[in-house]
């Protein structure tokens, strides 16, 4: 079955085995900045969820992703298909760590990324081994995700991720430890009484220090429904 992304009628094939659509993903795709003919990288890109959104939303753009579990490659592909833009998408089916090995350095302008949020060995269990290794770091880190956008990212390009706010220190140190320097950064909340759940963080490869902190994103207001700006994301209007 296709789910309906509400966007220029873009759709998605999904299989529970594989990270599925979510949050996320959605919101990354609404925050990272991407500009007309950009070509964009993304990292672990599963099933494509955030290649797929990006590529609904920006008509113009070419993309790539790179995924190391050879289902989830499979299903982006078939991603691709679906929405007919195998002329500007591509999948790997390789680790991100042998970016060095696919393509050139400072071949993007953008790169974006929901990489693994928890460190290996913190209690997490599924029966799913692939969704263990997009929820987990087994097979990268987030040190080795900052690496591969800093060598794929042209001088002055941007990296966008979406991350959990307390590992915001392993974050700004993997990012600065590869001149990675973080420009912009939007808390999200379930309510405004809720404690921020994601936290959405923009840097630009070689940029000057100083950070803008955004105003936190409510997601839901006190009675439980849609705030606007969450319906204005998926396009509920």
């Amino acid at each position: 079955m296709l789910d309906e992304l509400g966007i220029n009628g873009f759709v998605m094939e999904q299989d529970k085995k594989y990270l599925k659509l979510g949050t996320d993903a959605m919101l990354l795709s609404e925050f990272a900045r991407i500009k007309k003919n950009d070509k964009v990288c993304d990292l672990g890109c599963g099933a494509g969820a955030v290649s797929i959104l990006l590529a609904a939303r920006h008509e113009s753009i070419e993309l790539c992703g790179v995924e190391i579990v050879k289902g989830a490659a499979e299903l982006c592909q078939r991603n691709i298909a679906h929405n007919n833009i195998g002329s500007r998408m591509s999948v790997y089916h390789d680790d991100l760590k042998n970016v060095r090995g696919l393509f050139s350095a400072g071949s993007f302008d953008a790169v974006v990324s929901n990489p693994p949020f928890m460190q290996s060995g913190s209690g997490l269990h599924t029966e799913s081994e692939e969704l263990l290794c997009a929820r987990m770091e087994i097979c990268c880190t987030i040190d080795d995700v900052c690496a591969a956008a800093a060598y794929l990212l042209k001088f002055g390009g941007s990296f966008s991720l979406v991350y959990r706010p307390a590992r915001l220190a392993d974050l700004f140190r993997a990012l600065e430890k590869h001149e990675l320097a973080p420009k912009r950064m939007r808390l999200v909340q379930d309510t405004a009484a809720a404690e921020p759940s994601l936290v959405l963080v923009e840097a630009r490869k070689g940029g000057k220090s100083g950070i803008k902190n955004m105003p936190a994103l409510i997601l839901k207001n006190p009675d439980g429904s849609e705030t606007e700006e969450t319906k204005k994301i998926y396009r509920r209007n």
